[in-house]
């Protein structure tokens, strides 16, 4: 079994304004990691590190200096991956809103060459808006961008070492896009899993295709990807999202993969329902690292 080095990564920094379509902000998705992390479920696991850094909350922070907050505190946050993963431990970042997954990814391509990173996301927004395309300038919605390409703060593009190719980028969900998102997609050509497409016979050997394509695999995922009858404790619970079921096919590949790491975000304990959300984002993390 893999040696499980857990970062707790407790982050509402993502939501400076009310995010698209919601009439309040998601607090309580920054307490999803302590949720999840618990005694009782890290002791199933031989070989476990825990380490957590803590971002400001948005109203702690000037309006005005929110891209550079973003920065400063990604930064420790980044150096807190760097400093502390050691070579036989396999990284997983527990957040948090979804832009603690920017931390994750460019710890991730400072440690291994970029072109052997395989990204595999879990979720039902591509979160690849710009600064000018985003409805609501939150960059939780936009934090995938600088990995591809034409975001604008340059501060936080210096962060980013190297960009991801198109090929090495698979979405898995329906997902909701902005008609920009719609653009950049389609202009790059990166590829789209929807739920029906996942669900035909072919697209298991579809999957193994692209992870036997990379020597690592980067598996994100975003709880609001699944159904809400599942997954009612997140930002906007997804109607007509994934089932467990539709992923134990995913998560049996990825965990067979020598060379991997893992993100799970978006839990909120405070809208969860009898534990049904924090239950599943257990049950992901036990498929994709279990014996």
């Amino acid at each position: 079994m893999t040696n499980l080095h857990f970062y707790n990564l407790r982050s509402r920094l993502g939501m400076m304004n009310l995010p698209h379509r919601m009439d309040e902000f998601n607090v309580g998705v920054e307490e999803g990691g302590d949720a999840i992390l618990t005694e009782e479920f890290l002791s199933q696991f031989p070989q476990v590190v825990v380490d957590s850094f803590t971002f400001p909350l948005p109203e702690e922070i000037e309006r005005k200096k929110y891209f550079d907050s973003i920065v400063e505190y990604s930064q420790k946050a980044i150096d807190l991956l760097e400093e502390t993963l050691q070579d036989n431990e396999t990284q997983v970042v527990i957040g948090g809103d979804h832009s603690v997954a920017f931390c994750s990814l460019v710890a991730l391509l400072r440690r291994l060459h970029s072109h052997s990173i395989g990204y595999i996301q879990i979720d039902s927004h591509p979160d690849i808006n710009t600064i000018a395309t985003s409805p609501t300038g939150n960059f939780h919605g936009m934090w995938m961008r600088p990995f591809v390409g034409g975001f604008e703060n340059e501060l936080i593009n210096q962060l980013v070492p190297h960009f991801l190719k198109p090929e090495q980028i698979l979405y898995i969900g329906n997902l909701d896009l902005d008609p920009e998102e719609q653009e950049l997609i389609d202009d790059k050509k990166i590829q789209i899993l929807s739920i029906k497409g996942l669900r035909n016979s072919d697209s298991q050997q579809r999957i193994k295709r692209f992870m036997d394509s990379f020597d690592h695999i980067h598996l994100d995922v975003d709880i609001d990807g699944f159904d809400s009858s599942v997954a009612p404790g997140t930002g906007i619970p997804a109607e007509n999202g994934l089932l467990l079921k539709d992923v134990e096919p995913i998560f049996e590949l990825f965990k067979n993969k020598e060379s991997k790491s893992f993100d799970l975000v978006e839990v909120n304990p405070q809208k969860d329902q009898d534990g049904m959300t924090v239950s599943l984002a257990q049950k992901l993390i036990q498929d994709a690292f279990g014996s």
